[in-house]
């Protein structure tokens, strides 16, 4: 769980004429991690597609334009045939298809061409139709410009003050005022600035003869006759959609999968009589490909492992319980762990949920992110990352409701019963009387919370530094060494926080006579500060320790350890903010809703209140905690011991999701007999 799973560098070998089931097999398998070959030599060379590459091709490339052209791209069979059927019915398929489609896609391609000419001259001659104006009134003169456009305001006052000879053709039109405006060329540009100053926009009529408003009428008639032919050839490609929309999906999927086997020798070495594909597997899975190539290639092809060499970085295969998996996808987000590499997943299951949950610390607030974790699981099937993340958001939403019931004791902000001090509170106590007391209350034991946060961070950073001295163990044994010098530093970091804090918090207590219990009570005061002389003993210790490990440098991050510690005591920065901010909407609205005596009032305060609430406390407040829940693992865990840049494991295997293939076809006939 904490390591990737294990890998064996292997080698399949096998006579020329196995090579296409070797292939067909290995693709069902999905387990082995293909090493690309690329150093030709006298004897083996780059292989050659397999021979059905060609058709399966050209095949292909005729079905991606039948899905293009019947824009069935997301479309989902609802019924998937298998292998068989594709391959009995896709010629004809192709033959009886391939040119009506395609008929059919040009002529509506060249439908909605032609409509879209005749909108765009009806769309630059209608303002002009009540002119009484003809197209070529427009051009074909030697000693005259002509102007014509949209105006958003009338110029005609403008062109009479500042032009001489002119004339002017004017009507009222949708978003301004249709001009066409003769003017002589040498007052071309004057006229030009006077139009502009009212907003013009230019519109030139196409090269077209005869009386706008009949051109204008034609066009509009044309169109509709384009429009009536463009619903006939959608009818017709309709009818295709339904007849054949499931096969020609399920097809280019298959023959996607037949190509992708058949281009696979391009990436392996092969000789006239023999081939040879490198890569990695899963050890345990070495004996079951072995056996399956031997049974379908009979003997022809066989699996022989090989020693890692020195310098292999083996593909990453990271191994976790169902439950962990959905946090990978905060790995993701970093980097793949390298092979030798500790695995982080199950902390981050771990710990991300905890310091989440405990900055939420809300029954109702983590009842909510609950359930919106639920409904991402549940509707967001087609988008794996966003299910993970609400498998994430689902799990710390369940740790926040849990926190919220039985330590905090409050449900959106409100508690479960009023504070001691304070019985004219506002609580759940005028609805039901729930028998748990808090354990701890954000706005008053924040020492405490303080001491639980410093806690966390302290076996955190040590589990990290514990991590780094794992992954370099037996390998680097400088660097190994080097996280065990760290790990007194932050021990003696963490015994001088526990001394200063003594018996300030029951938490600092039960940690000064239970874990600490083996420190020496040595104490001195510096300046007025209690200070731990084996804390100090150690802090040294680990100091005189760095240079001969981390080199002279890491003395500079001796500061940064102890930033690193105190910065997790945003867990109870935020557990306070977050009630603090409840806590103000619920001080301000409840006396407005509730002692109103007015039950309108009481409505619509209730449902501002739970509105405002949502906003700010649920969102604002779920997301900075998992930012910060998130930050914490990424900067002052992760650090101490991920390097990442691993190579994912990426077998050879294919996934059918709108066809059945031979062996699950064979699957479901045996699992029925």
């Amino acid at each position: 769980m904490l390591r990737p799973e294990q890998m064996t560098r292997v080698v399949v070998v096998g006579s020329i004429d196995s090579l296409s089931s070797a292939i067909d097999r290995l693709y069902e398998l999905g387990a082995l991690h293909l090493i690309d070959f690329n150093e030709q030599d006298e004897d083996f060379r780059i292989g050659q597609p397999l021979p059905v590459a060609s058709s399966a091709s050209k095949r292909l490339l005729k079905l991606r334009a039948m899905v293009r052209s019947l824009e069935i791209g997301e479309h989902k069979p609802s019924d998937k045939p298998d292998v068989a059927e594709i391959e009995s019915r896709l010629d004809q398929v192709l033959v009886t298809m391939d040119l009506s489609i395609s008929g059919m896609a040009d002529s509506k391609q060249k439908i909605q061409s032609v409509i879209r000419e005749k909108q765009a001259e009806i769309h630059t001659l209608e303002p002009f139709a009540s002119l009484g104006l003809k197209v070529e009134d427009f051009r074909g003169y030697s000693s005259v410009s002509v102007l014509s456009g949209l105006c958003k305001t009338d110029p005609e006052g403008s062109i009479k003050a500042r032009i001489a000879d002119y004339e002017l053709f004017k009507a009222e039109a949708a978003g301004g005022v249709a001009v066409a405006l003769f003017v002589r060329s040498e007052q071309q540009i004057e006229a030009g600035r006077i139009l502009a100053e009212h907003g013009f926009q230019e519109l030139k009529p196409p090269e077209m003869t005869g009386r706008i408003d009949l051109v204008v009428a034609k066009a509009h008639a044309d169109v509709s006759e384009l429009e009536k032919d463009l619903e006939r050839v959608e009818t017709d490609l309709e009818q295709a959609r339904k007849r054949f929309a499931d096969l020609i999906v399920a097809s280019e999927e298959h023959l996607a999968i037949e190509v992708m086997k058949a281009e696979t020798p391009l990436r392996i070495a092969t000789s006239s009589h023999s081939f040879v594909i490198d890569g990695w597997m899963p050890s345990a899975r070495v004996k079951e490909i072995h056996e399956a190539l031997d049974e379908v290639c009979c003997g022809l092809a066989f699996v022989q492992t090989m020693p890692a060499e020195t310098n292999d970085e083996p593909p990453v295969k990271l191994r976790n319980p169902m439950p962990v998996r959905p946090f990978e996808f905060f790995i993701s987000l970093v980097s793949t762990p390298r092979y030798k590499e500790v695995d982080p997943t199950f902390i981050l299951f771990l710990t991300f949920p905890l310091f989440f949950g405990f900055m939420i610390g809300d029954l109702g607030f983590g009842g909510g992110l609950f359930l919106l974790g639920l409904i991402m699981r549940v509707k967001l099937k087609d988008s794996p990352d966003l299910r993970r993340l609400g498998t994430i958001i689902l799990a710390g939403g369940l740790v926040a409701s849990v926190f919220g019931l039985f330590v905090f004791a409050e449900a959106f902000g409100v508690p479960f019963h009023p504070p001691e001090e304070a019985h004219d509170e506002y609580s759940w106590e005028g609805v039901a009387n729930i028998p748990i007391h808090p354990a701890l209350d954000k706005m008053h034991d924040i020492k405490e919370l303080l001491a639980l946060s410093i806690l966390a961070g302290w076996l955190h950073l040590t589990l990290g530094f514990v991590f780094g001295f794992m992954n370099h163990y037996g390998h680097n044994t400088r660097h190994a060494i080097a996280k065990v010098a760290w790990l007194p530093i932050l021990f003696g970091m963490f015994v001088e926080m526990m001394t200063i804090a003594g018996n300030a918090t029951a938490t600092s207590e039960i940690i000064n006579s239970t874990i600490l219990v083996v420190v020496p009570d040595v104490t001195t005061t510096v300046v007025g500060t209690l200070v731990s002389i084996p804390a100090v003993a150690l802090i040294v210790v680990g100091v005189v320790a760095l240079p001969f490990t981390e080199g002279a440098l890491g003395l500079t991050e001796v500061i940064g350890l102890f930033t690193n510690l105190v910065s997790y005591t945003r867990l109870a920065a935020l557990a306070v903010g977050k009630g603090a901010m409840a806590l103000a909407f619920n001080t301000m609205l409840f006396p407005l809703i509730f002692d109103s005596g007015n039950i309108g009032i009481v409505i619509a305060g209730a449902l501002a209140l739970f509105v405002t609430q949502m906003f700010f406390v649920f969102f604002l407040g779920a997301l900075s905690a998992g930012i910060q829940a998130i930050r914490l693992n990424y900067v002052e865990f992760f650090l101490k011991f991920f390097e990442g840049g691993g190579v994912d494991f990426e077998p050879l295997k294919y996934e059918r999701k709108h066809s059945i293939g031979k062996t699950a076809k064979k699957e479901v006939w045996n699992a029925r007999v």
